[in-house]
Parts: structure tokens; C-alpha cells; sequence
């Protein structure tokens, strides 16, 4: 019950049955699978670096707006410009950090809450993309075998971005288990001034973990432009939102401190399974989001349950996360 991924697991396996008794003939084909498999990608490779900076205890909205402007970095290096490729993707993928570190810069240096700052890049992130566009679709050229790479088929029809995802995930993981940065990231998030007084550099770590937001925003961003093979001035709206929500159905607490990039697969691969079993079944789109809504508010709902009755009872022992114990330097270490 300590688990955060407890919730999406439990969820997974209900939406599996429900739908596997419903469609399995179509729920269960290859061709769903690779759908399903997709849309995960796509969004959890967003939702990821949403994940760690939401253990931080901080947001960030212009995520989606990342994913469209990145894509369009990646037409202007490439097709522009005419970089090489693989320069063009390193290109890109800088851009998007740096987006990302924008937004952690203001926060760190006016104190203002995350949301209300990544809310107000987001408008002006998407006012340049739309300016850059024109508001009409743009053909991004690739060179076909670096594409094949990017966002092509692999085995039994799956895209690579499911590997690039799984690859994301991993390292994540590490990172936020095994790395000094990813142990502040846990610290800052339950209690950012105690964290400081133990010698966490706060500021630093903020910034650092919001350029990892934008990095991956960017991962996604070029992904969907090479699959697609355009962009446009509405690539990535309301990614955000269903970003936090994967992280939340994962067990990501909202206040911070507490959380798990597996989950947030789990929470990804629960959505896109949703998406397709709704609509195998006849339903309209519309049902997706207000089952999403719906899911999101259970989930919220249970880890608070859990949190306060099975982590944070006096009478369990703490939760299975990394802990800051000062050295004879007065440095906080894992």
C-alpha cells in the first residue's frame, strides 16, 4: 500500500478485463496494440519529465507548447537552415532545455508559483509558434533513414518512440533513485526550506529539473513532427494537462515529495488504453476526457488515503524513498 504506482497497477488491470470482455477481438489485436502503444509514447515521454518535476513540488503548463515549438526547431535547423541531421536533433533538443530552464529561472528569481508562471510561458511560447507557422501546418523534411530511427517501425509494427519512451523512463528512474539531484528532487518537494538548510541547492536543482521538463517536451516534440512529417500552431494543446493527469493516475502526489516515474507509465499506457477501448466500443470521443476527469479525481483521492493511513502513520515505518543525511561537511547527501 506504500507503492505510489498502486493506484494506475490496480486500474491497468480493471480497464484491461472491462475492455478484453467487451472488444478482445479487436482490444486484443496487434493493430490496437500498436495504437495503444503509440499514444502512450507520445504522451509519457512528456509526462515524465512532468513526473520529476512534480515530485519537486513544482508545475509546469507549457509543456505542450514545448512539443509544437520544438517540432517547429526542428523544421527551422533542418530545413532552414539546413544542418545535418543528427546536429539538427541535438540543436533542437538544447532548445527545448532551455525553454524549460526559462521557465525555472523566473520561478527561482521572483518566487512566484510555477503554475502561474509556466501558464503565462505557455501563451507566449504559443503566440511565437503560431507567429513562426503562420497558423497553417508546415511540412518537415527528414532524411528517411535518420527517420526511421526517430519515429519509424520496428518490431511487429511498433514505433521506436515506445523505445525511446521506455529508454526516457529508465533513466529517469535512476536518476530520481540513485542520483544525488534526484534525491534533492524528493527533499525539495516535501519541504524545499528544510532542504536548504541541509546545504540543498535549491535554486540550481529548480532550474536543472525544469530543463529536464523541456528536454523531454522536446524528445516528444521531434518524435511527433518525424512521424508526422509536419507541425503546426496546435501541435502539443492540452498535452499539459493530460501529462499531469498520467502522473497523478501514477500516484504522483500534487503537493509534491512523493512519486514514481513507473507509475507514470503505468498511468500513460491506462490512458491510451482507455482512449482506444472507448472508442472500439462505440463511444464518442468526449467520453475519454470526462473518464480521465473522473479517473484523476479517484486517484487523488486514494493516494491521499494512502499517504496519510499507510506512509505517513506514526505508527509505519517511512516510505521507501531516498532520505538527505548531512555529512561531517554540513553537505545533505542520499
Amino acid at each position: 500500500m506504500r507503492r505510489p504506482e498502486l493506484a494506475s497497477l490496480g486500474g491497468l488491470v480493471v480497464a484491461f478485463i472491462v475492455f478484453s470482455s467487451l472488444r478482445g477481438d479487436l482490444f486484443l489485436s496487434q493493430d490496437n496494440g500498436v495504437n495503444v502503444a503509440s499514444l502512450a509514447a507520445q504522451y509519457g515521454i512528456v509526462a515524465v519529465g512532468v513526473t520529476i518535476l512534480m515530485i519537486a513540488g513544482q508545475f509546469d503548463l507549457s509543456v505542450g507548447t514545448i512539443v509544437g515549438l520544438t517540432g517547429w526547431a526542428m523544421y527551422y535547423f533542418g530545413n532552414v537552415l539546413g544542418l545535418p541531421p543528427i546536429v539538427t536533433v541535438l540543436f533542437t533538443l538544447v532548445f527545448g532545455s532551455a525553454l524549460g530552464a526559462v521557465n525555472g529561472i523566473i520561478q527561482v528569481r521572483t518566487g512566484l508559483p510555477s503554475f502561474i508562471i509556466t501558464l503565462a510561458t505557455s501563451l507566449v511560447y504559443r503566440g511565437f509558434l503560431t507567429m513562426a507557422t503562420s497558423g497553417f501546418p508546415v511540412v518537415v523534411k527528414f532524411p528517411p533513414e535518420y527517420a526511421q530511427v526517430i519515429a519509424g517501425k520496428m518490431l511487429f509494427g511498433y514505433r521506436m518512440s515506445l523505445l525511446w519512451f521506455l529508454v526516457i523512463a529508465i533513466l529517469a528512474t535512476f536518476f530520481l533513485l540513485r542520483t544525488r539531484m534526484g534525491n534533492w528532487a524528493f527533499a525539495i518537494g516535501q519541504n524545499a526550506t528544510a532542504a536548504k538548510n541541509l546545504g540543498v541547492p535549491v535554486a540550481r536543482t529548480t532550474v536543472t529539473l525544469f530543463a529536464l521538463s523541456g528536454f523531454t517536451s522536446g524528445v516528444a516534440g521531434i518524435v511527433v513532427a518525424v512521424q508526422y512529417f509536419s507541425i503546426d500552431a496546435n501541435r502539443g494543446v492540452g498535452w499539459e494537462l493530460i501529462a499531469i493527469a498520467m502522473a497523478v493516475i501514477g500516484g504522483t502526489l500534487l503537493t509534491g515529495g512523493y512519486g514514481s516515474v513507473l507509475g507514470t507509465v503505468l498511468g500513460a499506457i491506462m490512458y491510451a488504453m482507455v482512449n482506444a477501448g472507448l472508442l472500439l466500443i462505440g463511444l464518442q470521443g468526449y467520453w475519454v476526457n470526462i473518464f480521465l476527469g473522473v479517473v484523476v479525481l479517484v486517484a487523488v483521492l486514494i493516494n491521499r488515503v494512502v499517504i496519510n493511513r499507510f506512509v505517513m502513520s506514526p505508527d509505519r515505518p517511512p516510505p521507501e524513498q531516498p532520505v538527505l543525511i548531512a555529512d561531517e561537511k554540513g553537505e545533505a547527501r542520499p
